[in-house]
């Protein structure tokens, strides 16, 4: 009915964040022409660990022993669910995006952070942080090594600025410690063929496809699903990752997985939010 994209919102895992995030969708609501008695369900995304189920988070936003949903139902006036970010996402993507009918699917959410969700014949999970490298860079969930240390928004925008603090050239050089790129002007680089940007785009996405292989060899899918803000990067993403997927799963397995990029791109959540919503709503 109405859809509004790139909203200011800093999300923080504060009350004074939470706070903000019920008065945007209250504004949001008060601002359409929606007849606001026909509103049935609202559902949110958020990033980390959820129960879709209880209604439960429990990396963001778990200021209370009162399950986040409730809260969020109480607080906006309109029943509210809450699901994963990235399951969210995958299940978009598999219910009005690029999947034509394909029971087994993989969907790789590479943003600042790295999610994956996993659809086998219709069931829909979810795969992240796993401890991939032996490093010392400490993850946002805690831990050192995950591979989203390495293989994510964050990680890109991390190497580059060391990279060009050892010297390295790229039109982002200039960029100061007190100003430096976002992901977003990072990706623009890529786009303008910034040879440094390139080269770190495909490192991530040879790690990352070395991963996604693993994944194939145990689920066996039809399509594998790259989505988030990276995948704006296209080819440059997408190639390497498929190149590493042939060198580290069989081929009897990976040549019946199809690599693609997201249809639905930055709209993935927005409609995978949708659609929980409905589906949660004639669940009850």
């Amino acid at each position: 009915v109405e859809i509004r994209m790139n909203i200011p919102y800093k999300f923080e895992n504060t009350q004074e964040a939470l706070d903000e995030l019920c008065a945007l969708i209250r504004n949001f609501i008060k601002g359409t022409e929606i007849n606001d008695k026909k509103i049935m369900n609202i559902c949110i995304n958020i990033s980390g660990r959820v129960n879709p189920e209880s209604g439960y988070s429990f990396s963001m936003f778990n200021f209370s022993e009162c399950p986040l949903a409730d809260i969020l139902t109480e607080r906006i006036g309109y029943p509210v669910c809450i699901d994963n970010d990235t399951r969210a996402m995958t299940y978009g993507e598999h219910m009005q995006g690029c999947v034509k009918g394909e029971k087994d699917i993989i969907f790789v959410n590479i943003s600042w952070g790295l999610g994956i969700g996993i659809i086998i014949d219709g069931f829909s999970g979810e795969f992240g942080h796993v401890n991939v490298f032996d490093n010392e860079i400490l993850c946002h969930c805690g831990k050192k090594g995950c591979l989203e240390t390495e293989a994510s928004g964050s990680a890109l925008h991390r190497i580059l600025l060391e990279r060009i603090g050892s010297g390295e050239s790229s039109i982002l050089s200039k960029r100061t410690a007190e100003n430096p790129p976002t992901l977003d002007e990072i990706i623009t680089a890529v786009n303008k063929e910034d040879l440094l940007c390139i080269e770190i785009v495909e490192e991530i996405g040879q790690k990352l496809g070395r991963q996604i292989a693993g994944l194939i060899s145990i689920f066996n899918p039809e399509l594998v699903i790259i989505g988030g803000t990276l995948s704006s990067t296209g080819d440059y993403i997408v190639q390497p990752i498929k190149t590493a997927i042939r060198k580290y799963s069989l081929n009897l397995v990976n040549k019946d997985a199809t690599v693609t990029i997201s249809k639905l791109k930055d709209k993935a959540g927005v409609v995978g939010a949708c659609m929980l919503a409905r589906s949660r709503m004639f669940e009850i």
